[in-house]
C-alpha cells in the first residue's frame, strides 16, 4: 500500500474506478473523473493503486456469496438506483469498501495474492535513464518520467505514472508483460514499444513485434498495433484513435535528437520544451501551426530558435527566463 495516500483518497478512487467501468456511466462523470484525476499527483497515484488491486481481484478465487455480491454492487445502473444520478455513489461506495475489506483480508492474512515486491525508478525534468528489469527486459525512462515495476513469477506489471518509456521486452509466454497506463493495458510478449502518458492521454507507439491495447474503464475494447502504429486514447473522453507514425521519428528522443517533419511549430516547442532549461513560448497564437521540419539537438533551445528563425517567418524575444516567438514581417 502507497502509505502517502490517504484513506478518503483512496477510497475516492476506488470508488471512480468501479464507477468509470460500469456501462451506465456517462460523459458527463468520465469528465469530471479527469478533472478529479488532474487536480493533485496523488489522485494519479490513488486511482493507479485501485487499478492495480481491481486487477489483482479479477484473478482471485473467494468466497462464492463474495463474488455475487460483488458482481451485483458493481454491474447495478443508475436506472434501478432511481433517478438522482448521485446516488450512484452509494453502491459503488460499498463496492469500493468490498474491495477495500478483501483487500485488508489479503495483508492480515497473508493469503489470496502471492507477494510481489514494486519497484519504482523515477527521472527527474533535466535527466534520463535505462533501467534492466530483472526479467532481462530494458525501460528507457524519457525525462520526468516514474514508473512502478512488478515481476512476480506468474505476470510483470509496470506501472507507467507519468512521463514517457521505450520498452524492449525479454521474450517469456508463461509470464505477459503488461504496461498500464491512463486507463489502457498494453501487453506484448517479446516486442518493443513505447508508451507515453500525459495531460489525460495515453500514446502507444510500436516499433517492433506485436502488442495489444485494452481499456481498463468502462466498456471493453482491445486493439492489435502492427510495427509504425501508434495509439491515442483520451481519458477524458474515452476517444480512440490509430495511426501510421515514422517511428524513428517519434523516438528519436532515444538518440538524443528532435527529429521534426511536417510538425505543427506548437507541437515541436512542446517537445523541445521538455528538455530546455530555457523554455519557448509562443507570443502569438498564429505561429502554432507552422510547419517545422529538421534534426536537432535536444536541450539548447536557442540553437534551435535560431536554426527555426533561419527558415520560418518567426523573431525570437527574451524573455528572461524563456525564449518568446513572435511573427516576423518583410
Amino acid at each position: 500500500m502507497d502509505e502517502g495516500i490517504d484513506d478518503i483518497t483512496l477510497q475516492a478512487a476506488a470508488r471512480w474506478h468501479t464507477r468509470l467501468r460500469a456501462v451506465s456511466c456517462t460523459e458527463e462523470e468520465r469528465a469530471a473523473f479527469a478533472r478529479w484525476q488532474g487536480e493533485r499527483p496523488l489522485h494519479v497515484r490513488a486511482f493507479a493503486l485501485a487499478q492495480r488491486t481491481s486487477a489483482r481481484l479479477d484473478d482471485l478465487v473467494i468466497d462464492e456469496r463474495l463474488q455475487a455480491l460483488a458482481a451485483r454492487v458493481s454491474t447495478t445502473t443508475t436506472d434501478e438506483l432511481g433517478a438522482e444520478r448521485r446516488r450512484w455513489m452509494i453502491p459503488f461506495s460499498l463496492a469500493a469498501a468490498l474491495m477495500l475489506a478483501v483487500i485488508g483480508w489479503h495483508f492480515s492474512a497473508g493469503l489470496l495474492i502471492p507477494q510481489v515486491a514494486t519497484v519504482t525508478y523515477e527521472t527527474p525534468a533535466d535527466q534520463r535513464r535505462t533501467v534492466t528489469l530483472a526479467d532481462g527486459s530494458t525501460v528507457e525512462l524519457d525525462v520526468g518520467t516514474r514508473i512502478d515495476v512488478r515481476i512476480g513469477d506468474a505476470r510483470r506489471d509496470i506501472d507507467l505514472l507519468a512521463g514517457r518509456a521505450m520498452f524492449e521486452v525479454t521474450h517469456d509466454a508463461a509470464r505477459p508483460f503488461s504496461v498500464l497506463a491512463g486507463g489502457t493495458r498494453t501487453t506484448a510478449l517479446g516486442t518493443r514499444f513505447q508508451v507515453q502518458s500525459e495531460y489525460g492521454h495515453v500514446i502507444v507507439t510500436l516499433a517492433e513485434g506485436s502488442v495489444a491495447v485494452a481499456n481498463d474503464r468502462g466498456p471493453s475494447w482491445t486493439d492489435r498495433l502492427r510495427p509504425g502504429e501508434q495509439l491515442k486514447f483520451d481519458a477524458a473522453t474515452a476517444a480512440v484513435g490509430k495511426q501510421t507514425v515514422d517511428v524513428q521519428r517519434t523516438t528519436s528522443w532515444l538518440r538524443g535528437r528532435h527529429v521534426f517533419r511536417d510538425t505543427p511549430l506548437a507541437e515541436a516547442v512542446e517537445e523541445v520544451n521538455r528538455y530546455a532549461k530555457t523554455k519557448i513560448r509562443l507570443g502569438d497564437a498564429s505561429l502554432a501551426q507552422l510547419p517545422v521540419g529538421g534534426s536537432y539537438i535536444a536541450g539548447d533551445s536557442k540553437l534551435i530558435v535560431e536554426a527555426l528563425a533561419a527558415v520560418l517567418p518567426i523573431r525570437a524575444a527574451d524573455g528572461g527566463d524563456e525564449i518568446i516567438l513572435f511573427r516576423r514581417y518583410q
